[in-house]
């Protein structure tokens, strides 16, 4: 497994550990879950057509509230 430093600044480092706690898992285990996040991202905007979103569902049925741009 390779490792590597990252500089991260107060605010970005505070909501990591918030984040960590709210799940129960390590900031190292939240870096993990935000690449593998990030590489969603990657693999849909490189698709035509496709896009990143946030959906609801409500009884079963799934709605798109959102577009994730930028990522």
């Amino acid at each position: 497994m390779s490792r590597f430093t990252i500089d991260l600044s107060d605010e970005i480092d505070s909501k990591l550990t918030q984040i960590a706690k709210a799940n129960g898992i390590t900031k190292a285990e939240a870096m993990r879950r935000a690449f593998a996040l990030l590489s969603v991202a990657e693999e849909t905007k490189a698709t035509p057509g496709q896009s990143l979103g946030i959906v609801k569902q409500t009884d079963g049925h799934l709605e798109a509230v959102g577009r994730i741009v930028g990522v």
